[in-house]
């Protein structure tokens, strides 16, 4: 415990420092004001510092390089599970799965305060999931009270556990029979007037969504499903192709062999398909980065061509997932390591595209050594890591006109004086 003298003394030393007075405090007080006038043109200032410093991937807070009316694609860490939150540049939103029931502890605050930051309006205007399987579909009920809806897209699984699924299996569709998936079909049904609203569409290939603005057009496209029925959950999965700006996307949900012999046989047969489809700018993974069922396998890369690609997978997973294999395969269609994001890794990845430049720009929470993204490691390389949001720089800036208007400088030179 420290001595009373030894706190008198420490006192003392800091009197002598530091000296107030209402002058310095009302100089200080209105450059802390400046300083914070400042945050309204934040965005151009994190820009300027990140042309200076020639950075690609900035991991900073999130969307302080995208700007608005830009194109974002939040690939959000919910653990081992998906869920991808889109902003189209017409100001459309969409949500794609949900991660499981555990999931909305992170999912629901990362909407609220990251995703729809500047939105009051806070709503969905399209939210689809993939399909049943509980790490897809697990916290979208969550969603649907969080936030409006406006229109549904949903598998063609039919559940057996829902009270507001149709009466009879129409479509002779895959049944499930747990719980989460009745819970988001409820969701859907409640969310709309009634059962056979319009506003709820079924995934499948041909299915579209497109900009209003056609002077800053997108396209979204469904490729696959062609089918209602599949034996494997998974293959109810859509693939669906995002072009804007030239920058091409492509989700994957946990497509496995069925669907990616759907997809590959359509790019044999079409060859204006194949053309959109050769050197996709951005591959979301195909379950979690798995290599097996036909999962990310060679055919499917080499068609696509990925320049950077995306794996959501939760840290130290049970399942392995990425699996070596898949990693081995981006290596050999000559995916560059730095262009592999990990949600295990890198947390929390967003993808925006200039709507002035067609530019891409790039936010992680977490900047990764590529060895370790490239292999199956987890560990960071703290020496690749920049933060140099607002606040850290308006912080240094604050300490910097603390120390200006309140450290005395004369004081050391009278003690030397006096010594002399």
């Amino acid at each position: 415990m420290a001595k009373k003298s030894d706190i008198k003394k420490l006192k003392s030393k800091m009197e002598k420092n530091f000296t107030f007075s209402w002058v310095r405090f009302i100089i200080f007080a209105l450059l802390v004001v400046a300083i914070g006038c400042t945050y309204l043109v934040k965005e151009p200032i994190e820009k300027f510092v990140a042309d200076v410093l020639d950075i690609d991937v900035v991991t900073t807070e999130h969307g302080t390089v995208i700007s608005s009316g830009d194109l974002q694609v939040h690939f959000i860490d919910v653990g081992q599970g998906d869920s991808i939150a889109i902003r189209f540049p017409d100001d459309k939103t969409m949500i794609i799965d949900a991660g499981d029931s555990g999931a909305h502890d992170t999912l629901i605050p990362y909407l609220n305060d990251v995703f729809f930051e500047n939105d009051t309006q806070r709503e969905f205007d399209y939210a689809l999931v993939t399909h049943s399987d509980e790490d897809h579909c697990g916290s979208m009920d969550e969603v649907y009270e969080e936030f409006q809806i406006n229109c549904s897209i949903r598998p063609y699984q039919y559940s057996t556990s829902s009270e507001y699924e149709e009466s009879a299996n129409t479509y002779d569709a895959l049944e499930v029979n747990t719980i989460t998936y009745a819970n988001y079909i409820t969701a859907v049904e409640l969310e709309n007037d009634y059962a056979d609203d319009r506003d709820i569409q079924y995934a499948s290939a041909g299915l579209t969504i497109t900009s209003d603005d056609a002077t800053n057009a997108y396209l979204m496209e469904f490729l696959t499903p062609n089918e209602k029925y599949y034996s494997d959950s998974n293959d109810y999965s859509p693939i669906i192709l995002l072009e804007y700006q030239g920058i091409s996307m492509l989700f994957t949900g946990d497509a496995s062999e069925g669907q990616n012999e759907e997809l590959l046989s359509l790019i044999s047969t079409n060859s204006t398909l194949a053309d959109r489809l050769d050197r996709i700018t951005v591959y979301k993974a195909e379950h979690h980065g798995s290599a097996e069922k036909g999962c990310n396998e060679l055919d499917l890369l080499r068609a696509i061509n990925p320049e950077y690609v995306v794996i959501s997978c939760g840290l130290d997973n049970t399942y392995g997932h990425p699996d070596q294999e898949f990693l081995d395969n981006l290596a050999t269609v000559n995916v560059n390591p730095e262009n592999i994001y990990r949600t295990d890794l890198n947390q929390n990845i967003i993808f925006g595209v200039s709507a002035t430049d067609a530019s891409l720009n790039i936010l992680s929470d977490i900047a990764v050594d590529p060895e370790a993204s490239a292999g199956s490691g987890t560990s960071v390389d703290p020496a690749v890591i920049l933060y140099y949001s607002w606040w850290i720089l308006a912080g240094i800036l604050v300490v910097i006109c603390f120390i200006l208007c309140f450290y005395n400088y004369g004081y050391k030179k009278r003690n030397k004086q006096k010594e002399s």
